[in-house]
């Protein structure tokens, strides 16, 4: 099934009237239903939060910079520019380093 055909399902929940009249106001804009409108809002932020945690659990060490990559679904690249852009260095320890340059033997060969 292609990602945009996953099957949906349905959850209830309760929001602020504010947080309602924005997804009502997207849905007019772009004229989309407003469970539509939701998924979009919803699917960003969980974008961003992934993101955001990955680079919370790289910075205290709970994760490593692979860990992270993967707890975030982005390319290294990608993290790695995040990383920049936040003014975070990389906490990189030799096993580490050992470990990427026996990765790039297996892919060498």
């Amino acid at each position: 099934m292609k990602k945009n055909q996953e099957m949906l399902v349905t959850v209830s929940t309760r929001m602020d009237k504010e947080s309602l009249d924005y997804i009502k106001k997207i849905s007019r804009k772009f004229q989309i239903d407003k469970s539509t409108a939701l998924r979009k809002l919803l699917k960003k932020g969980v974008e961003e939060d992934k993101k955001e945690s990955a680079i919370e659990l790289y910075r205290k060490g709970e994760l490593s910079l692979e860990g992270a990559v993967k707890f975030a679904d982005l390319y290294i690249g990608e993290f790695l520019e995040v990383l920049r852009e936040e003014g975070i260095e990389l906490n990189l320890t030799m096993k580490d380093y050992e470990s990427g340059l026996k990765n790039l033997k297996k892919i060498w060969k």
